[in-house]
Parts: structure tokens; C-alpha cells; sequence
């Protein structure tokens, strides 16, 4: 989809593939609202990580191959992501509170269906020719903790996958601003697919020797390496999409809780304030894009925007599951566990917009007068909520957001 000015939009295949996002983000919060301490918390956080890693990589490679962006390539990853999906209820089931009957085998599928789905898209890329320095993640992965996690006993499996998150992420940061590192991506690319254009040339000459007719010869045209640019406009486009799919799915979560329970006057109060909330954040992420921080003096790099990204949905994720355990005990007090859900989710939040302010050199009044202040009155509820009722703890949540939003309005005012 493109306008007259021939501006790059988001396809009807990315748009598709996106929907995966919904399942992941779904089994994600509800498995959120049954974690019962710091490990099974970490271990949703990390199972988040790797379906936006994977979703991430995927669209990335969409954004530098453009029209060639090999469809079934694409599938691949969806089928990767639904498979993700539906393993998430079952993995690591000693995490998971009180007694359950989960099938086995879960844990190993998401990890393959992860692995499986990140080499498709560095694959993909490669074939294309593709360096892409600006995200490196897109084409490698720290396969070996994952795997060596199949086969560890707890907890040593869960410090695995902590492990390759952090090389993952830092390894995509670093890698972006190296130009050491850079170059020796380009040359082992350069490596690689002077092998591959070799093995074709051979399969070519001897298809010749045999007789194959010219028409049905394959391109054996070699391929170039060249170092992938980013299109800021259509990445900027596809984290914003993705932050409303998150947001659509926090709504879900809303609806959900006032299905089966009585509409007092506390439940609506809550309600409304739940929704009002999810607008605001909607508001934000039109105002301000993905990176949150108002008046950007230049665009984020990508591996700026990335982890501020990833930071803002995980944040929207954990809002929703504390909102889906608020409403039904709007009158009660809310448990530790769904506060912090709330209010920590909302601290990430801004802490995700400090760092695309640093990184942006956002105006010194923003942090003081707003950030400041949004972040000390989220962590007092967080610590203070247990002394008043879960439906005034939604009141707050939306408040603190609503002043967080008014910096534009105010300093233009």
C-alpha cells in the first residue's frame, strides 16, 4: 500500500502477520494474572521477549527487502508465533501456581518453534543479499543457551534464557554503532554468499551437461552484498501498529472482566477509568509515536527506538493483566502482585520514554515536571494502594497518565 507520493505503508501480508501478535500478547497477560512470584513473572516476561524478537526481526527484514519480501517466508513466522502462542500456557509448568494438568512438551516447542522462526528470517534476508547492521539480531541469534535449556533442570533452564536475552539485546545495541562489527558482518556475509553463489554456478553447469532446456534453467545471476537501509517512515509505522494490537488486546482484557459480574457503581467507576486509560495511551502513541518523548530534536536510531519499544508493549501488557484482576474486585483491595502489575507497568512506561528522551535530548522541564512526577506518584500507589479500594487505584492510574500526556498542550498553551 502506497499514497500518490509514493510513501511506503504497511502491506496487507504485514498487516496479516500482525494478527499473530494478538494470540501471543492474549495467553501472555492471562498467564500473567495466575504468576504468584518474581520467577514466573520473569518467566512471561521472557517468553514476551521472544515473540516480539520474533515479530521484530520479521518486519525488519520486511522493511529492508521491500517488494521482495518472500511471502512464504513470512507464513513461516506467523505459523512460528501461533505455535509460540499456544505453547506459552504450557511452559515451564513447575511455574505455574497451584495444581495443573498441562501437556508436556511445551517448553521445547516454543524454544524450537523461537529458533526456527529467527532462522527464517536471518535466511531470508541472506538470500536477498541483506546486511542488516542497523539491527543486528535480525540475522543471529544466541542459539546455544536456548537449546542447552532443553535439556538443564530448573532453575539453571531459566538463567539460560535470561543469558540470551541479554547477549541478544546487547549485541543488537553495541553491534548497531561498531563499525568493527559491522564490517565483519559484511564479510562473513560476503563469505557466505560467495559460497552459495559457487554451489549454484555448479548446480547450473551441470543442469547444462544434462541437457535441461535454457528456459528452465534457474537465475543463476550472482548476488550482491550490500549493507540494508532502514525506511524510517515504514518502521516507525510498524512499531506504532503494534503498540495498538497490545492496546486492543488490553481492551479485550477490560471487556472480558465485565462479563460475568455485576455492574455496581465501583465496577463502572473503574471501568470507564480503565478504558479512559487505554485511550490516553492510544493519544500518546499518536502524539508522540512509539518513542513517547515529545519534540524530538533528531529520530531515534533504530537500535534506540527498539528497546524503548519493546520497554512501552511489555509495559502495556502487564497494565492489562492488572486491569483484567481490578475490575471483578473493584471494591476490594487489589492484590500486591496485580498493583505492581498496574503501577509498575506504567513506571516502565516512562521509564521507556526517559530513554527515547536521552536519546532524543528531549527539554530538561519534560523530565522535571512531568516524568518526575508521574514516576513518584506511580511507585507511591504501587506501595501505598493496599490502603484503598482497587477502583480508586484505576482513577489514579489514569490520572497519572493524563498529566504525563498534557506536556504538549500546556507548553504550547
Amino acid at each position: 500500500m502506497a499514497d500518490e507520493a509514493g510513501e511506503r505503508h504497511a502491506s496487507w501480508l504485514e498487516l496479516f502477520f500482525d494478527l499473530t501478535v494478538v494470540a501471543g500478547a492474549a495467553e501472555i497477560a492471562h498467564r500473567l494474572q495466575g504468576a504468584e512470584s518474581v520467577g514466573q513473572i520473569a518467566a512471561c516476561a521472557a517468553m514476551f521477549y521472544a515473540i516480539w524478537s520474533v515479530w521484530t526481526t520479521t518486519s525488519i527484514y520486511a522493511n529492508v527487502a521491500g517488494e521482495r519480501t518472500r511471502q512464504r517466508a513470512v507464513l513461516r513466522t506467523m505459523l512460528g508465533i501461533a505455535i509460540m502462542a499456544a505453547a506459552v500456557p504450557g511452559v515451564w509448568p513447575e511455574l505455574l501456581p497451584g495444581e495443573h494438568d498441562v501437556p508436556g512438551g511445551r517448553t521445547a516447542a516454543f524454544v524450537i518453534a523461537f529458533l526456527a522462526c529467527r532462522a527464517v528470517a536471518a535466511g531470508s534476508a541472506a538470500r536477498d543479499g541483506q546486511v542488516i547492521a542497523f539491527w543486528p539480531a535480525t540475522q543471529t541469534v544466541t542459539a546455544t543457551p536456548w537449546v542447552v535449556s532443553l535439556f538443564v533442570p530448573p532453575p539453571i533452564d531459566y538463567w539460560l534464557w535470561g543469558v540470551a536475552i541479554a547477549a541478544d539485546l546487547t549485541f543488537s545495541m553495541l553491534g548497531a554503532v561498531n563499525p568493527r562489527m559491522i564490517a565483519r558482518m559484511t564479510e562473513q556475509a560476503r563469505r557466505r554468499q560467495d559460497e552459495r553463489n559457487r554451489r549454484t554456478a555448479h548446480r547450473l553447469a551441470a543442469m547444462i551437461q544434462r541437457g535441461v532446456s535454457p528456459d528452465r534453467l534457474p537465475d543463476a545471476s550472482p548476488t550482491l552484498i550490500s549493507v540494508a537501509q532502514v525506511e524510517r517512515g515504514h518502521l516507525a509505522e510498524r512499531l506504532g501498529l503494534f503498540v495498538i494490537i497490545v492496546l486492543g488486546e488490553a481492551l479485550a482484557q477490560v471487556v472480558a472482566a465485565n462479563t460475568d459480574i455485576a455492574w455496581t457503581p465501583a465496577v463502572i467507576v473503574s471501568s470507564l477509568a480503565a478504558f479512559l486509560l487505554l485511550v490516553k495511551f492510544w493519544r500518546l502513541t499518536t502524539e508522540y509515536g512509539f518513542t513517547l518523548a515529545p519534540r524530538l530534536r533528531k529520530p531515534l536510531e533504530p537500535w534506540q527506538a527498539l528497546p524503548a519499544h519493546l520497554g512501552v508493549t511489555a509495559a502495556i501488557v502487564a497494565i492489562a493483566s492488572g486491569l483484567g484482576a481490578l475490575i471483578p474486585g473493584a471494591t476490594e483491595h487489589l492484590q500486591t502482585t496485580d498493583r505492581w502489575y498496574i503501577f509498575g507497568g506504567l513506571a516502565l512506561y516512562l521509564l521507556a520514554s526517559v530513554f527515547a528522551g536521552l536519546a532524543g535530548r528531549a527539554a530538561l522541564k519534560w523530565y522535571l515536571g512531568w516524568v518526575l512526577p508521574s514516576t513518584v506518584v506511580a511507585v507511591l500507589a504501587g506501595v501505598l494502594g493496599d490502603l484503598v479500594p482497587a477502583w480508586s487505584l484505576a482513577v489514579v492510574a489514569w490520572g497519572v497518565l493524563v498529566w504525563f500526556g498534557s506536556y504538549e498542550r500546556l507548553v504550547k498553551g
